[in-house]
């Protein structure tokens, strides 16, 4: 019989084993975890949402980037997709944050908006580094 994992960390290195997560989202995820401090109900019941919502940024995100693609000629469609992917994105975020509000008080779910942004920050920081550390050590 599987044991099931008991905390969250060890969760993320299940689903990483699985291939469930990529290692971006699984320490994504742990560091919004970490940053919210979610109760056991809670957070059981609000990373399968958050998953949809990454989910649903994703595709979205995906579609816009075929749009803005060399391949797609410019012009009033491209413009008019361009757009109707960003106001599907704030739809997006729009029912997730009513999502999360179900679950959470609007503090935490205000701080999930800010812990992604803070993660994608810290992020890029991280990889500027990295690229600046190539190049100095050839």
């Amino acid at each position: 019989m599987l044991r099931r994992p008991q905390n969250f960390q060890e969760r993320v290195i299940q689903r990483r084993q699985n291939g469930g997560v990529n290692r971006i989202e699984a320490v994504r995820e742990e560091y919004i975890n970490k940053r919210l401090s979610m109760n056991v109900d809670q957070g059981q019941r609000f990373w399968p949402i958050y998953r949809r919502y990454r989910q649903s940024l994703k595709e979205i995100l995906q579609k816009k980037r075929a749009n803005n693609s060399p391949d797609q000629p410019n012009g009033k469609d491209q413009i008019d997709r361009e757009l109707y992917y960003e106001s599907e994105l704030v739809n997006t975020r729009k029912y997730y944050t009513d999502e999360f509000l179900k679950i959470l008080p609007p503090e935490k779910v205000s701080l999930i908006f800010k812990s992604e942004r803070d993660f994608n920050d810290e992020l890029i920081k991280q990889l500027s580094e990295r690229s600046e550390g190539v190049k100095n050590n050839p």
